[in-house]
């Protein structure tokens, strides 16, 4: 007969006999399944607001697009701009080329012959009235000058007339004619064939 030990007072003892486990509680069964699902349902719930905050995101940097149709009702009148009017919209800038303004050339001067034959040449009748006149033209520097008389029938139109045949002596006659007063100048040739002559009707001084 061996002494009695430790496995003898299990024996003795109101518990379960052997190799088997002491009964766990019930909620260490309920526990862990329900710690997973509130965990799941938070993963779950963070993904879902991150996603959605996503999706706001872009809607607020989206710009809506807008689709614009044109009338194409012909009644429609068309509105034309007022600048794109070549008439109301005036230049602000000056001309960059201003039209020059043109000049006018001088007159050449009247080239004088002093030397040139002139004859005063008597048709009124009065005596003495050709030298006269020739003494007025020696006055303003004439030098070839004569005196004689001429039939009032060959003086032009009647009148007091400075005559000259070449067209190179018009500033001379018109300045003898100038020079005694006398207002017709007429050019092609000298009833006397001098290279002026002054025919006198009457007595211009």
């Amino acid at each position: 007969m061996f002494e009695p030990d430790e496995f003898d007072h299990l024996a003795q003892s109101s518990g379960p006999v052997g190799v088997h486990r002491a009964p766990r509680p019930w909620w260490s069964k309920v526990l862990p399944p329900l710690i997973a699902f509130v965990i799941a349902g938070l993963v779950a719930y963070g993904i879902a607001m991150i996603l959605w905050n996503l999706g706001q995101g872009g809607d607020d940097e989206a710009e809506p697009s807008v689709t614009v149709t044109a009338s194409a009702d012909p009644s429609a009148e068309p509105t034309t701009s007022p600048s794109s009017d070549p008439s109301t919209s005036p230049s602000d800038e000056p001309s960059s080329s201003p039209t020059p303004t043109p000049t006018e050339s001088p007159e050449p001067e009247p080239v004088i012959e002093y030397g040139a034959q002139v004859h005063v040449r008597n048709g009124a009748g009065i005596q003495g009235l050709a030298g006269e006149q020739q003494a007025e033209l020696e006055a303003v520097g004439y030098t070839n000058l004569a005196a004689n008389n001429i039939s009032s029938s060959l003086i032009p139109n009647g009148v007091n007339t400075v005559v000259y045949g070449d067209d190179a002596l018009a500033d001379t006659a018109q300045d003898i004619a100038d020079t005694l007063g006398i207002d017709a100048v007429q050019g092609g040739g000298t009833p006397g064939g001098a290279e002026i002559e002054v025919l006198l009707e009457s007595n211009p001084g």
